[in-house]
């Protein structure tokens, strides 16, 4: 009697298991049938992979929020990059929770369902084409629809490619009136306040947004222009290449090389994406193919980005075209320009955030604000009084350089300080090493702390502890 080697069963039996998940799938060089459908588990994870299985697509558990992204992720590297979501899913967060399912129809193409069953998102498809045959996952990172042509050959009908959220990737490309939007926040997949717009007379802008409504039509100002919106040979479409060259391609089909500050590493040995970011900044970076299974790969390393400082960024001799909105922080808020050219944000002393989870947003005074009343018709009473109620924070190397409505020249920092303490419309002042001094109202907009900055800021607060009002000689 011959006995079973039990470690070697349980090796088969786990080996079977998995060639049944496979066949169950019926995933063959990355193509989806129609009917096919993955659920949103933390613990049973599952996608439609690549032929390379470089990418995949399905749900990404998004931390620390608790729900998942229908998403497209790089699948080798340790960090697995997301470079495409549903957008515009029916939910508060654009997050759907455990349980949720992604089906391939041949009608509607992707279906997006939560847990009960009621759709959540779905791919848009073209009524007047062929039903959908099947789904594929390509080795670029595109997710297509196809139909079945009359000639047999297979009819696209809706790519990822070319419905791009905060990604580029290498062969996308986005044509005239076509966009990026920006994440929420780093964690938020929905949209944000940022967009990289080829714009109908054929110029590449960034552009800002009012960020309560996010409106296309709310668009503030753009800070970046890539100036190919001459009449005679507009931009018609922006190309990311396969060798990660960024380009604008005009009428006479010639091409206006406009991000790229310096030469592409090599596609074959590295991964290349562009994003958009959260907080504004356009940004190339690449990745080492050949350390994906090394877990001490030093992960995305910046090609460029744009602005190069986001913190600084100017906009010619006029502020006129930025009264509106902030960049990547917040009012009253300050930009400091992190790694990798990423800003950071940070309150000023006596500040607090208006949203503790967001430390890019407003940030309001955590003391009483002065406020203009009939007293202040006197201005030697008000000046001594305010003197005694108010006091100054010096933010040093710091500079607010929109929303002055005074300025004072060959003034020092005490004359600078006197004139804002006697005005009841005051918060702050700004004196540069011109000795010129600038009045600010609140809320301070576009703040940046520059380690090479010219400027120091003074915001008047209200005294934590007031001085006793009781004369000399009085009994307690």
């Amino acid at each position: 009697m011959r006995f079973i080697n039990f470690p070697i069963l349980q090796l088969v039996l786990v080996l079977l298991l998995q060639t049944l998940v496979v066949l169950s799938q019926n995933i063959i060089n990355g193509s989806v049938p129609v009917g096919e459908s993955l659920t949103a588990s933390q613990k049973f994870p599952s996608s439609w992979l690549s032929s390379s299985g470089e990418f995949a697509f399905g749900f990404r558990k998004i931390q620390p929020n608790d729900g998942f992204s229908l998403s497209i992720w790089f699948d080798k590297i340790p960090d697995k990059t997301i470079v495409w979501h549903a957008q515009a899913v029916r939910t508060t967060t654009g997050l759907v929770p455990d349980g949720s399912r992604v089906t391939l129809t041949s009608n509607s193409g992707l279906v997006l369902t939560g847990p009960r069953g009621q759709q959540l998102w779905s791919s848009s498809l073209p009524r007047v084409r062929s039903p959908v045959s099947r789904g594929l996952i390509t080795d670029a990172g595109n997710f297509c629809l196809l139909g079945e042509a009359t000639d047999y050959s297979d009819e696209l009908l809706w790519s990822s490619f070319a419905n791009p959220t905060d990604t580029l990737l290498p062969t996308q490309s986005i044509e005239v009136r076509g966009n990026l939007s920006s994440r929420r926040t780093e964690t938020s997949l929905k949209k944000g306040r940022f967009r990289l717009r080829l714009g109908g007379d054929g110029d590449l802008q960034l552009l800002t947004l009012n960020s309560d409504t996010l409106a296309e039509t709310d668009v503030y100002f753009a800070y970046y222009s890539s100036n190919t919106n001459d009449p005679r040979s507009p931009g018609y479409r922006l190309v990311f290449s396969e060798s990660g060259y960024v380009y604008v391609i005009l009428r006479d089909n010639t091409t206006r090389f406009i991000l790229n500050k310096k030469g592409p590493v090599s596609s074959r040995e590295f991964y290349h994406r562009v994003v958009l970011h959260f907080d504004g900044v356009l940004a190339q970076y690449y990745h080492p193919k050949s350390q994906v299974n090394n877990d001490n790969n030093n992960g995305w390393s910046l090609a460029w980005s744009e602005p190069e400082n986001i913190c600084g960024k100017r906009f010619g001799q006029s502020l006129d075209a930025n009264e509106l909105g902030n960049l990547a922080c917040g009012f009253n808020n300050i930009c400091v320009l992190g790694d990798n050219q990423r800003p950071k944000c940070e309150c000023p002393e006596r500040f607090v955030l208006v949203d503790p989870s967001d430390e890019y947003g407003d940030c309001k005074p955590g003391f009483e604000m002065q406020t203009c009343g009939p007293e202040s018709n006197n201005q030697t009473e008000t000046e001594d009084s305010d003197a005694n109620l108010y006091e100054f924070i010096t933010l040093e190397r710091t500079n607010w350089p929109s929303g002055d409505y005074k300025r004072y020249s060959n003034y020092d920092e005490g004359s600078c300080k006197a004139a804002c303490l006697k005005d009841c419309f005051c918060a702050a002042v700004v004196l540069g090493r011109d000795r010129l001094c600038w009045k600010k109202k609140f809320p301070l907009s576009y703040g940046f702390r520059d380690p090479n900055g010219d400027s120091d800021t003074f915001v008047k607060v209200r005294k934590k502890r007031l001085p006793s009002t009781r004369k000399s000689g009085s009994r307690s």
